[in-house]
């Protein structure tokens, strides 16, 4: 399995990865250290609560921000939904989506890319599987790694 998150999903790391506060690549040993999703889910949240209290947030992303969370999936290390899935789950038209994830990926909150490519997409566009990457979830990650152990 480890042989298929490395060839598929290029953002998961086998060594360590730098400044994890600003980067959306997670490092290979939290694939072992969440083996119970629902110990990843909780850091997840956990993340999620804290952007949700950012001011300089639009309450369409800070929804769009909620539902990649709720979807996010410990098999890809990212949420992959399309944006019209995400619109349907928070009630919005797609172009307030659309606006409110332009505005997640250029604060950094997230990272588009592409399966398969080692692209950034500074917008979503139509093509390819996307996956949008949690930034600075690997801090997250190893503050609770650290206090397990």
């Amino acid at each position: 399995m480890r042989e298929s998150i490395k060839r598929e999903y290029w953002w998961v790391s086998a060594g360590e990865v730098e400044n994890e506060s600003e980067s959306p690549f997670i490092a290979m040993k939290y694939n072992s250290a969440f083996r119970d999703y629902s110990k990843l889910r909780k850091q997840v949240w956990n993340w999620y609560r804290t952007h949700a209290g950012r001011e300089d947030l639009s309450p369409v992303s800070k929804l769009l921000l909620w539902s990649c969370c709720e979807r996010y999936r410990w098999q890809s290390w990212s949420s992959h939904d399309a944006i019209s899935y995400y619109c349907k789950m928070i009630g919005v038209h797609r172009t307030s989506a659309s606006r409110g994830m332009s505005e997640l990926l250029e604060k950094e909150v997230l990272w588009c890319v592409l399966e398969g490519e080692r692209k950034r997409l500074r917008k979503s566009q139509a093509g390819g599987k996307k996956h949008f990457l949690l930034v600075g979830l690997g801090a997250h990650l190893r503050e609770q790694v650290g206090r397990d152990s």
